[in-house]
């Protein structure tokens, strides 16, 4: 196996909001008992930003928020109600072909971050009281996908 640098670079990275609570459940604990918590039918917010200054085909700025709100009407609540946003300053080599870096930057970065506000979580709610929470695994597509499956 060879290793090589990727054309995508995440220059710095920042948490701008940082909020996890334990979900008040009830006598019964462990009915949210995060380590074995299946987030099926739960109501997972992902919002999804790329910036990029005209005129300039490197540098971008991604910003992505995951929340899990357990609002009073979700069918199914989570173990900890938490909302965690994050900023990424990414560098595209200016040599690097491709038909759109956007969605290139978009998709990539996306899934960089969503590891970082993962990993986040789980060191949070590895100390609280309902055990750790790890997010599940996403799938971040370009927008030429979306308007395909629309």
């Amino acid at each position: 196996m060879s290793i090589q640098l990727s054309p995508l670079q995440l220059v710095q990275m920042v948490f701008t909001k940082t909020r996890v609570e334990a979900y008040e459940l009830g006598e019964d604990i462990s009915e949210g008992w995060a380590p074995q918590f299946d987030f099926d039918g739960v109501n997972l917010l992902i919002e999804n930003t790329v910036g990029q200054q005209e005129n300039n085909i490197t540098d971008f700025l991604v910003m992505l928020r995951v929340a899990v709100l357990n609002e009073a009407d979700a069918v199914k609540k989570a173990p900890y109600t938490f909302d965690l946003a994050v900023q990424g300053v990414f560098k595209l080599a200016a040599d690097f072909a491709c038909d759109d870096r956007h969605d290139l930057v978009r998709v990539n970065g996306s899934a960089m971050l969503y590891g970082a506000i993962r990993d986040m979580l789980q060191q949070v709610s590895a100390r609280s009281v309902l055990g750790t929470l790890l997010l599940p695994t996403l799938h971040f597509l370009p927008a030429s996908a979306e308007s395909k499956n629309a």
